[in-house]
């Protein structure tokens, strides 16, 4: 698969949860995880302290530390309005210079080798700039009564997108052009949806706006090509693994990928979801020990680091493109040159005087163990190139229309990819034809149609069709599907045709056919005819509750006596299990007998006492 989140490992242990304020990259893949008194080093994989620097008690951390690879510092704030720098050898930190500013300071940024500072007006400058009129008051379009809820750069560009709330509760979106220029925004909208409480957002790279609403609605906004008024854009799917009405993280691990931290819908703790946001749908989970409100969790080179309770946990993860292969977990064939179109267009040239040589690929796979008269069917087909699914629908539709028993039987039997749409259409064909149609195709073994009961009282087993109609039900019934798809088109068999094949299963398996299937036969095994039983008892369930035929309600005991037989019958064979392992073993047996013994004699002796006594 092209994406998966791996196996979660702790490597943190010593904080607690209240004091996190962030982690952050390091230099030589190591992370800063920094708490309101101290900031650590930690090397990640070998989940060990590299260093630390601790705060005095009245000089807190109010930011998460940043390590800037121009100036080989780590720099943090303190008390909100003071920037500290110091180097990695430095052991005190108290020593190390602080910068005041007249501004109060919410956040600082790494953003493509640059240092960005984020102050609580909305006004966003490089720290470099921003030292130099520190004793200045750094207007911006935010008063005091407005409070950041979120605040994430667009990776490539030179804009942050801000989330800010304000005294009545309402939401609003910014973006700001970090050029040093201008505090004023490029974008200013609300952010609202009807009925919903926003819970989660985050911006791709592509930026592509993703937000998630208590509804768990999942939309998207284009922020380059969409109209403001259009926010918050276009419904993109629905999230079902969370629960959206608590808060959630969302973070991006690649432009096609997203990963959203939430409360489990389905269990206590946490949840990761990894979405694939090309195709809508989730393709990785990671369950998580314990739930915090908000999630905290952050993205660092080697994978995701997220807050379970006092403990960080780091959740490697691979992502790479996806396409239809990789998403639905089927394998990818890789196509060099033009082979493939070639492959497209060689059935196009057939009535050209140009003769166009087949790749031998598609030789390989179209034509291989396939009679001229299959093959001349799928060439006449002129679908260019198709997966095998598609090309066996194409090619089952085309036999049932020509009324071909004989090619639709070859065809059930070289495709091995048939979709279980497609073994409907062909079972309910067979279903319809007649006994005769199927008289002299094939050389098929003759059955015992007609079998005498397991129980005296019972009616005569019976099969519902002749061995060559059977034969080729058979090669239907034994090909491998999925029930959740079966179950879709299972309920397209008329229930007449539907009682037919319960009888028909029955019999398979009272008479003993459905145990004896060899290598290379076309006989069914006694799973796969107890999974079919199964299946169209429950798709046709009412209407077996509510039918008043004497014939059904026969057919379902009979099937009833014959299970209850099997289930004794495999409860007594389970009882020599011990016996057989002790007889292939070659162990002896022990001395004394286990042999039940259903009465005893004890003697009695009865005496007469004297008449005085």
């Amino acid at each position: 698969m092209a994406a998966v989140l791996h196996e979660a490992s702790v490597f943190c242990v010593d904080f607690h949860l209240k004091n996190l304020l962030g982690v952050t990259e390091d230099k030589e893949n190591n992370v800063l995880i920094t708490c309101r008194g101290v900031v650590k080093r930690y090397h990640v994989k070998e989940r060990r302290q590299l260093q630390c620097w601790t705060a005095k008690s009245w000089h807190l951390f109010t930011s998460a530390a940043v390590y800037n690879p121009a100036s080989d510092k780590i720099t943090a704030i303190i008390g909100n309005t003071s920037l500290i720098q110091w180097r990695h050898d430095t052991e005190d930190i108290e020593k190390a210079k602080k910068l005041n500013f007249e501004t109060s300071i919410h956040q600082l940024f790494m953003s493509d080798g640059t240092l960005y500072i984020l102050f609580s007006t909305g006004q966003v400058e490089e720290v470099s700039v921003a030292m130099k009129s520190r004793k200045e008051m750094k207007p911006g379009f935010l008063s005091a009564h407005d409070t950041i809820r979120h605040a994430e750069i667009i990776k490539g560009t030179k804009y942050l997108l801000l989330v800010v709330e304000s005294e009545r509760n309402v939401l609003r979106l910014y973006k700001i052009q970090m050029d040093n220029s201008s505090s004023a925004p490029v974008m200013d909208c609300p952010l609202s949806l009807d009925d919903a409480r926003l819970t989660g957002v985050c911006v791709l790279s592509s930026g592509k706006l993703f937000t998630l609403w208590s509804t768990g609605d999942l939309y998207t906004f284009d922020l380059e090509n969409d109209y403001a008024d259009m926010l918050p854009g276009q419904k993109h799917a629905e999230e079902g693994s969370v629960v959206a009405t608590k808060n959630a993280k969302m973070l991006e691990l690649s432009p096609s990928h997203i990963v959203i931290i939430g409360l489990d819908r389905q269990d206590e703790g946490g949840i990761m979801v990894l979405r694939d946001v090309r195709f809508g749908i989730s393709i990785s989970v990671r369950k998580l020990k314990m739930y915090h409100n908000p999630p905290l969790a952050w993205v660092v080179s080697q994978g995701v680091v997220v807050a379970e309770g006092a403990s960080l946990s780091w959740i490697p993860f691979t992502v790479q493109e996806s396409n239809l292969a990789t998403v639905f977990a089927t394998k990818v064939f890789e196509t060099q040159g033009s082979a493939s179109e070639v492959c497209h267009s060689w059935v196009k040239n057939r009535n050209q005087n140009e003769s166009q040589e087949v790749p031998p690929a598609a030789v390989k796979n179209v034509y291989c163990n396939k009679t001229s008269a299959l093959s001349k069917v799928i060439g006449e087909l002129d679908r260019g190139s198709l997966s095998e699914s598609l090309l066996a629908s194409e090619v089952i539709k085309c036999l049932i229309d020509k009324k071909s028993l004989k090619l639709l039987n070859e065809a059930v039997n070289v495709f091995t990819d048939i979709p279980e749409s497609g073994l409907i259409d062909v079972l309910m064909y067979y279903l319809q034809c007649k006994d005769m149609n199927f008289a002299g195709i094939i050389d098929v073994p003759q059955l015992q149609l007609e079998i005498e009961p397991l129980d005296k009282d019972g009616d005569k087993i019976v099969c519902p069709f002749s061995s060559e109609k059977a034969y080729f039900i058979n090669g239907i019934l034994q090909k491998p599907f999925t029930d959740v798809e079966l179950l879709k088109v299972l309920s397209k068999i008329p229930f007449d045709n539907a009682i037919m094949l319960i009888q028909y299963l029955h019999y398979l398996v009272a008479s003993g056919e459905a145990m004896v299937a060899s290598s290379g036969s076309q006989t069914l095994s006694l799973c796969r005819a107890g999974e079919w039983l199964g299946l169209l008892l429950d798709i046709n369930y009412h209407q077996l509750v509510i039918s008043s035929e004497i014939t059904v309600h026969r057919l379902l005991l009979s099937c009833f006596d014959s299970t209850t037989i099997m289930c004794k019958f495999l409860e007594h064979l389970m009882d020599t299990g011990p016996l057989m392992q002790c007889v292939l073993k070659g162990n002896p047996l022990p001395l004394s007998s286990h042999t039940s013994k259903p009465y005893f004699l004890e003697r009695l002796v009865l005496t007469k006492k004297g008449s005085g006594e």
